[in-house]
């Protein structure tokens, strides 16, 4: 963390896992900013339900800077920030998505670019959901434009968020979210920002 600078807390995990759910708690717990993905900006978003693979390109380049614009503000910040996203989800979403490797190339370089001007979170709180619990999820909070998509799609993209989250690091705490609900557990948010100072104390003391 950066001297005078606010922790920026960021939640994550895979499309229907409960983000968005954590995010306002916590901040509402810990009296902090809460930033969340603002994915209903995307105009293209509609039409790349509907057809993914003519669509991808200008989707995902909007949704890049989109979430740059709205996480370059975090950078010094007076004021604790909790977001539900990371920079990092849109290189997970590039790769799955992206099927023509000139279009990818464009996108990746675009994201290095921008990745380089954005500080990473100071904590990171991973919520790992099984394929049933997400695609249960999906179902139930019923958005029109995911309902078009094969639940293999949610498969390959849980698996993927996986394999950028789970591997060991010391600012990422990971959260079973098949045995973890806020809504029915209200105490777990104070349990998870007591995580939170923990992580962030022992970074401190390095």
């Amino acid at each position: 963390m950066s001297g005078g600078s606010k922790l920026h807390i960021a939640i994550e995990g895979c499309i229907g896992v409960g983000k968005t759910t954590l995010a306002t708690k916590l901040a509402a717990f810990r009296k902090a900013t809460l930033v969340l993905e603002e994915f209903e900006k995307n105009p293209f978003l509609g039409n790349f339900y509907r057809d993914p693979i003519g669509n991808v390109f200008e989707t995902e380049m909007q949704f890049l800077l989109l979430h740059y614009h709205q996480l370059k503000g975090l950078s010094g910040s007076a004021q604790e920030s909790i977001t539900d996203f990371t920079f990092a989800k849109d290189l997970i979403f590039g790769d799955l998505n992206f099927h023509m490797e000139s279009e990818k190339k464009v996108f990746v370089q675009l994201y290095e670019f921008l990745l380089a001007r954005l500080s990473a979170p100071d904590v990171v709180i991973y919520l790992k959901g099984s394929e049933d619990l997400i695609i249960d999820r999906i179902r139930k909070r019923n958005r029109a434009i995911e309902q078009t998509i094969d639940v293999e799609y949610y498969k390959r993209l849980k698996h993927a968020y996986d394999e950028v989250f789970l591997p060991n690091a010391s600012n990422i705490h990971v959260i079973d979210a098949d045995h973890f609900d806020c809504m029915i557990d209200p105490t777990s948010v104070g349990t998870i920002s007591c995580v939170i100072d923990s992580l962030t104390t022992h970074a401190a003391s390095k």
